[in-house]
């Protein structure tokens, strides 16, 4: 089966780490992208950026969001359809790439565009504010543009039941559940090896929905040590206000990233995501997860058993569990055997089947 991918922005975070198991299923298949950050890791793959791979920074990718529709539009023109499915990775633009008659279209939604949808304000938070009144429009004709092609897809398939509720909202469609697969073995190997440190760690890419403030500002308040691995546009205004109990790592490679978790004593998420790939890797190492009660979290991490959930964005909720997770004698057995359930051969599996059915329902 040949397959064409389009991937919305090739950065280094978890929609990736999904690509990267998709070309395993179909190693020969081009990527089509809206930018590419080139951070090296995908040197011999065969990726096709947009017209502005060369002028837009990769710093600033979200910046020029609102000739993105346009370029997706326009993007069917530079594929090579001599492929048997389209499968699009999307977490905002992609889903919306039409394909030709008779090549169907199986789209792995991370979620629908959260500017669109359900997190606006936390968008618009990376832009200046005197954009803001401009960038609403914007977005309102996003949602518009998406809605158009709300059943482009011919199915979709959700990371999580989360996602797959929000699916069904947003584009009236069912949408079938397949966890991203996630690289457990070494984390499993490193936690069993590693005698827990003295520090929490968060692995995230560096935005203000991401709301790594908050953990901040918590770990400042009870001075308990935090490293951040990752880089993004908040990256400078965090460390202004980060006390020194804080450290940023910047960005970190894949074996370096594995020691991290193992030596931590626990892991904070403190953002809604469709599902978190990190939070997986970190009870793969048996450590426990401190994480919002929203988004994938709440399928993947067990109150009480594999960490701790707080309710709301708030910095007294996060005080509160991080207070609670210093109090639990944490087993990292049991933390660990929760994470065999998640494996990259089980999703490349899955999303083949899927595949299959896709096109065998077109001929």
């Amino acid at each position: 089966m040949k397959a064409a991918i389009v991937h919305d922005f090739i950065r280094h975070g978890g929609a990736e780490k999904v690509l990267e198991d998709m070309h395993l299923v179909w190693p020969e298949a081009s990527i089509y992208t809206l930018h590419d950050e080139q951070n090296g890791r995908y040197s011999d793959w065969d990726i096709h950026s947009s017209c502005l791979q060369n002028i837009v920074p990769a710093s600033k990718y979200r910046w020029p969001f609102p000739l993105y529709p346009a370029l997706i539009d326009s993007m069917p023109k530079r594929i090579n359809w001599d492929v048997d499915i389209l499968v699009s990775s999307s977490v905002s633009y992609a889903k919306n790439v039409v394909a030709p008659a008779g090549i169907p279209h199986l789209c792995y939604i991370h979620r629908p565009a959260m500017f669109a949808y359900d997190r606006r304000d936390m968008f618009l938070s990376g832009y200046p504010k005197v954009l803001h009144p401009l960038l609403k429009v914007f977005c309102n004709r996003f949602q518009k543009w998406d809605q158009q092609h709300a059943t482009n897809p011919d199915v979709f398939v959700a990371n999580s039941q989360y996602i797959a509720d929000h699916v069904k909202q947003c584009y009236g469609v069912e949408a079938k559940v397949i966890y991203p697969g996630v690289d457990i073995q070494p984390f499993i190997e490193a936690g069993r090896t590693t005698v827990p440190g003295d520090y929490y760690f968060c692995a995230v890419r560096l935005e203000g929905y991401k709301r790594v403030d908050l953990i901040v500002e918590a770990c400042n308040k009870l001075q308990i040590k935090l490293k951040i691995a990752g880089s993004g546009p908040m990256r400078e205004a965090l460390e202004k206000i980060a006390g020194p109990t804080v450290e940023f790592l910047g960005f970190v490679d894949d074996e370096d990233m594995v020691g991290l978790y193992a030596n931590s004593k626990g892991f904070l998420f403190p953002s809604e995501e469709d599902f978190g790939i990190a939070p997986v890797e970190a009870l793969a190492a048996g450590r426990p997860v401190v994480a919002l009660k929203k988004g994938g979290t709440q399928e993947t991490v067990q109150h009480g058993v594999t960490g701790v959930h707080f309710d709301e964005q708030t910095l007294d909720d996060i005080v509160g569990a991080l207070k609670a997770a210093e109090e639990i004698s944490w087993n990292s057995e049991v933390i660990q055997q929760s994470a065999l359930q998640y494996s990259n051969e089980v999703f490349r599996q899955k999303i083949f089947e899927i595949a299959e059915e896709v096109v065998a329902s077109k001929q």
